[in-house]
């Protein structure tokens, strides 16, 4: 299962509107707001093409193309109840729209979402330029971005260590990373082991034809648990997709 973190919609042949919405914040709790709405697209007869929600706004791609009067849905929309603002644009590009002001947020900080293919020009930049020891600053990258995360949960989430880092496992994968199977923890003392499948620095490095373990991706597991337990501890990348394993097995120990 895979989502698209920012609003965008193609639709080929035919022609994408944007219907932005802004509710009260009573529409919270309310039940049958997004039904109105629904039925409004019914009456009109209007494919509904991706639907994005956030707090008290949503975006709705359309396809307009059968639709004469925009400026006529918008007034109807405008009329349910706890809306407060509805504004329809129709798309500089006939078949694809991408809407620019919904800025990704995870616990309202701002994300920077980077593609895969951007991910691995970087990594591969770091290899081929850095003659000297490109994994050591790979890991020392990781291991600074570990204990921003954990550092950011800490003070967004207010959670136990223990939940947090049950929210952190399922971040992990859902940021990209690899997805992260917790396969044993035990805090004191401290030995945790993770299985990661499609683990994203691996795959770029097999592809490349590097044989090398992680480096990014165990600096982040290992800053995140050293900033978390305030400690130093240790993670041991054990079996590698890039040694020919079928996942990649990092374990945790306490230094």
């Amino acid at each position: 299962m895979s989502f698209e973190p920012i609003p965008i919609a193609t639709c080929e042949g035919g022609r994408i509107a944007t219907i932005l919405i802004e509710f009260s914040f009573e529409a919270k709790c309310a039940i049958g707001v997004l039904r109105d709405i629904a039925e409004i697209m019914v009456k009109w007869s209007i494919p509904i093409i991706k639907v994005f929600n956030s707090n008290t706004s949503m975006i709705i791609f359309i396809d307009s193309s059968g639709v004469g009067d925009l400026k006529a849905i918008e007034h109807e929309i405008r009329r349910v109840k706890y809306v407060r603002n509805v504004e329809i644009q129709p798309s500089d590009v006939e078949t694809v729209e991408v809407f620019p002001y919904a800025i990704p947020k995870i616990y309202g900080e701002r994300v920077v979402i980077l593609r895969e293919s951007a991910l691995k020009s970087l990594i591969n930049a770091i290899w081929e330029n850095l003659k000297v020891a490109p994994q050591m600053m790979l890991y020392i990258i990781g291991r600074e971005m570990g204990e921003s995360y954990c550092e950011s949960h800490r003070k967004s989430m207010k959670l136990n260590f223990e939940d947090m880092l049950k929210i952190a496992e399922k971040l992990f994968t859902a940021t990209g990373y690899g997805t992260l199977k917790n396969v044993k923890k035990c805090l004191s003392p401290l030995e945790v082991e993770y299985h990661i499948y499609d683990c994203v620095e691996c795959k770029i490095n097999l592809e490349a034809g590097r044989r090398v373990k992680s480096s990014l991706i165990r600096g982040i597991i290992e800053g995140y648990y050293s900033k978390l337990l305030n400690r130093e501890v240790e993670c041991i990348e054990e079996e590698c997709i890039t040694q020919g394993n079928n996942k990649c097995r990092m374990i945790l120990r306490g230094v």
